[in-house]
C-alpha cells in the first residue's frame, strides 16, 4: 500500500540542530505533497547509511496524526517496517512491496475472493487505498468513511437515492454485495433469485397476490424490480410492461396454473407482439420487419425507457457499430453519444435512415439559437432552403462543427471563386487557412455577406494591435474612420496586403495633389514612381505629420547612406546637419534637378546673400547669379571647409580663381 496518506499532518519534532531539522522538515512537504498514486516500493535513491539505520518511527510519526478507532494492526502495535523500509533523515516514502502485493503479504487474496469469477474493480485493479486507510479510520476495515461514502466514491449517488428505497439498503450494501470478489454477476453474496427470498418468503398469500399467482421464486426479480431505489412504488423498474401492471400475464403467458405456466403462447414472440401493437410498415427497421421485438426490448421490465434492454445508444451499436467510429472522431454530436431515440425512430423507414421527421426540423427542435436566425436579414441559402446535412454529419466528424469536410473545401463547393483567391499574391490569412467563420456566420446574419460584424469593425478583432498602438496621434483618415474596405479587399488581391489595386493608385484615390508624373517634371522621386509610398509613410496611424515613420531626414538617410556617412565624418551643410530636408527638396516631384524647391542658384541665395562682401571676396566679386554653385560646392557635406566638392582643378584648389576668370572689377575696367 502506498500513498501520501501515510504521512499526512505529519510534524517533524525539534531536532538537536537546525540544519538537521529543517532538512527533515522539507523531506516531509516533498512527501505530503506527492500525490496519491501508488508508489514505487523500491526507493528511488542510493542505499546507504542513512537510510539503512533502524530508528523508533515514532519519535518523529506521533500516533496522534493518524486519528481513527480502527488501526491497522501493524500501526497499532508500532510495526512500522512490516510494511516500511526506514527512511532516516531524508523525506521518501519507501514501502517493501508495491501497491497490492504490499497487502498480499498478510491478506490471502484467494480468501479476499480476488480469483472469483467477479472481481471490483478497485481490487482488480491492486488499488486497495481507494477504499482502505492504511493507517487508521473511524470505520469498520479501515474505510476511508462510511460503507455508505466509500461507495458513492465511484457509483453514482442520485440511482440510490429515489423516493422508494430497498429495505436492506438501509443496512448498508454488504446486505446482499460482497466487497472483494465473488461467484456472482453483481458481486452478490448469493446468487438471485436465492439472496431475494431470504427476506420475501413465496408461500406467503401477500407474495403470490402481488405476482398474480404465479411462481415467480425460481425467475430473475430484477426483470421487474430494482433492487436499490425507484420512482414506481414496490420497486418496480422505470418502465414496465402494461399487461404486467395490469395482472394480464396471461396476453403473453399460459396461465399460473398452467404446468409450464412461463411459457409463451405463441413459438414466434414476435406475433405475440402484434396482438397489441400494429402490424409494421413495410420496408422498417429489420428486427421490426422480423418480428424481432425481443433483440431491443425486454418483455417485461427495463431500466430504460420503452423496455429497452440497455441504453438506446448501447443498444444501437450492437448492430450499428460504424457509428462508433464516427462517435470517436475530434468532433462529435452529443445526443448521438447519449440518445440515438432524439433524431431516429426505431420503428421507422430504413429508406429514410429511420429519421423520426423531416431533418432539418429535428435539428432546429434541440438548436433553438439556431432556429431563431430564420428571422435575421441575411440567410444562408443552404441553410434557409436546403438540408442541414448539406455541411454538417449527424453523428462525428474529423472537422469541427460536425462538418462534411474542412471549412474551406465545404465553402468552396458553392463559392467557387475561392479557388481562385488561393491563387493570388496576397491571401487574407482566415480565407488561406479555412476559417471563413472567423468573418462569417454559417447560418445567418443582421449584416450583409453573413459577416459576424460590420465589415470594419470585423478587422479590429484581429489587428487589434494597430487600434491599441500607444501614443498614436496623427491617424491615416480611412483608418480613423475604421473604412479599411477603402484601402483593402477582404479575400485576397493580387497586390500585397490585400490592397483593392496597386499602392501608388489606392493612395491616388485620395491623394489627388500628388500626381504620378508631371509634363514639366525633371525629376521624380525613386519610391513614388516605383508606387512604393510606404516607403516613407505609414498606412495606419503614427505620431509624426505626414504619417512618416520617423523624423523626415531620418526616413531620407535610409535610402541616402552615402550622405549619411559625409554627414557623420565631414564638414555639414547646415540644412542637412540640422535635418531640415524639405528646406532645399520636394517629397515627390520637381520641375527642377534633384527634386529641388527652385533652381540653382536661386534656392542658394535664398540663405547665402550674394551682396555681401565676404560672398563678393570669395566668388570674385560676383554676386552669384548665373552661377551653378554645385559646380564647386557639395550641397551636403564636405571633407573640407566651404563644402568644396573633394576633387579641384590646381588654381581652384590654390584659390587663384583669377588665373582663368576675370573678377567682376577687371572686366568693368577693361581687364582680361
Amino acid at each position: 500500500m502506498g500513498s501520501n496518506t501515510h504521512m499526512r499532518g505529519c510534524r517533524g519534532k525539534r531536532r538537536s540542530t537546525g540544519r538537521r531539522r529543517l532538512a527533515f522538515v522539507i523531506g516531509l512537504v516533498v512527501l505530503l505533497v506527492g500525490g496519491f498514486g501508488t508508489p514505487d516500493a523500491s526507493a528511488q535513491i542510493k542505499r546507504g547509511k542513512r537510510f539503512e539505520t533502524a530508528g523508533d518511527c515514532r519519535k518523529c510519526h506521533e500516533a496522534s496524526e493518524f486519528p481513527g478507532r480502527h488501526k491497522h494492526e501493524p500501526f497499532s502495535k508500532g510495526e512500522c517496517a512490516s510494511c516500511h523500509k526506514p527512511h532516516g533523515l531524508v523525506g521518501a516514502l519507501r514501502l517493501k512491496e508495491t501497491g497490492a502485493a504490499l497487502c498480499a503479504t498478510c491478506h490471502d487474496p484467494e480468501e479476499l475472493g480476488l480469483s472469483a469469477a467477479f472481481v471490483h474493480d478497485p481490487a482488480a485493479s491492486g488499488d486497495c487505498l481507494s477504499c482502505h486507510d492504511p493507517h487508521a479510520s473511524d470505520s469498520r476495515n479501515l474505510l476511508t468513511g462510511s460503507v455508505e461514502e466509500t461507495c458513492f466514491q465511484c457509483h453514482s449517488r442520485p440511482a440510490f437515492e429515489l423516493e422508494h428505497k430497498h429495505k436492506p439498503l438501509e443496512d448498508g450494501c454488504f446486505s446482499c454485495h460482497v466487497a472483494h470478489g465473488g461467484e456472482h454477476q453483481g458481486l452478490l453474496a448469493r446468487a438471485a433469485p436465492g439472496l431475494c427470498l431470504e427476506c420475501h418468503d413465496p408461500s406467503k398469500s401477500d407474495f403470490s397476490t402481488a405476482h398474480w399467482g404465479y411462481p415467480v421464486q425460481d425467475a430473475q426479480c430484477s426483470l421487474c424490480h430494482s433492487p436499490h431505489t425507484s420512482a414506481r412504488e414496490k420497486l418496480l423498474t422505470a418502465s414496465i410492461h402494461s399487461p404486467i401492471l395490469d395482472g394480464d400475464c396471461e396476453t403473453c403467458h399460459e396461465s399460473p396454473d398452467h404446468a409450464q405456466p412461463f411459457l409463451p403462447i405463441s413459438k414466434d414472440p414476435g406475433s405475440v407482439c402484434l396482438d397489441c401493437h400494429d402490424e409494421p410498415a413495410a420496408g422498417t427497421h429489420s428486427p421490426v420487419a422480423d418480428g424481432a421485438c425481443l433483440d431491443c426490448h425486454n418483455p417485461h421490465g427495463s431500466r430504460q425507457e420503452v423496455l429497452l434492454r440497455q441504453p438506446a445508444t448501447l443498444l444501437c451499436i450492437e448492430c450499428h457499430d460504424d457509428v462508433v467510429d464516427e462517435l470517436n472522431k475530434a468532433s462529435r454530436h452529443p445526443v448521438a453519444q447519449q440518445d440515438c431515440s432524439a433524431c431516429h425512430d426505431a420503428h421507422g423507414l430504413t429508406d429514410d435512415k429511420l429519421i423520426a421527421g423531416p431533418m432539418n426540423t429535428i435539428c432546429l427542435d434541440c438548436h433553438h439559437d439556431v432556429k431563431a436566425e430564420l428571422d435575421n436579414e441575411t440567410v444562408h441559402f443552404p441553410f434557409e432552403d436546403g438540408d442541414c446535412l448539406d455541411c454538417h454529419v449527424p453523428h462525428g466528424s474529423d472537422h469541427a462543427g460536425l462538418t462534411v469536410t474542412a471549412r474551406s473545401t465545404l465553402c468552396a463547393e458553392c463559392h467557387e471563386e475561392s479557388d481562385e483567391w488561393l491563387r493570388q499574391k496576397s491571401v487574407h490569412t482566415p480565407a488561406k487557412i479555412g476559417k471563413c467563420n472567423e468573418c462569417h456566420t454559417p447560418h445567418s446574419s443582421v449584416l450583409p455577406s453573413l459577416l459576424r460584424e460590420d465589415r470594419n469593425a470585423l478587422c479590429t478583432h484581429c489587428h487589434e494591435d494597430l487600434v491599441k498602438a500607444a501614443g498614436q496621434t496623427v491617424l491615416h483618415s480611412p483608418f480613423d474612420e475604421k473604412a479599411c474596405d477603402t484601402c483593402h479587399v477582404p479575400h485576397a488581391s493580387d497586390h500585397a496586403g490585400l490592397l483593392v489595386q496597386r499602392q501608388s493608385d489606392v493612395c491616388l484615390t485620395c491623394h489627388e495633389d500628388v500626381p504620378t508624373e508631371s509634363p514639366a517634371s525633371l525629376s521624380s522621386h525613386g519610391p513614388v514612381v516605383d508606387g512604393a509610398c510606404t516607403a516613407c509613410h505609414l498606412p495606419h496611424a503614427g505620431t509624426i505629420a505626414g504619417l512618416l515613420p520617423e523624423a523626415a531626414h531620418r526616413v531620407c538617410l535610409n535610402c541616402h547612406q552615402d550622405i549619411q556617412d559625409r554627414l557623420e565624418n565631414g564638414v555639414a551643410h547646415s540644412p542637412a546637419e540640422d535635418g531640415d530636408c524639405l528646406d532645399c527638396h520636394q517629397p515627390h516631384h520637381s520641375e527642377f534637378p534633384s527634386l529641388l524647391t527652385e533652381s540653382v542658384p536661386g534656392q542658394c541665395l535664398s540663405c547665402h546673400d550674394g551682396e555681401e562682401d565676404e560672398f563678393l571676396e570669395s566668388h570674385l566679386g560676383r554676386t552669384g547669379v548665373g552661377m551653378d554653385c554645385r559646380k564647386c560646392h557639395d550641397p551636403h557635406a564636405s571633407m573640407s571647409e566651404g563644402l568644396l566638392q573633394p576633387i579641384t582643378h590646381d588654381p581652384f584648389a590654390e584659390n587663384a580663381c583669377d588665373a582663368c576668370h576675370p573678377s567682376e572689377d577687371d572686366r568693368s575696367g577693361g581687364g582680361r
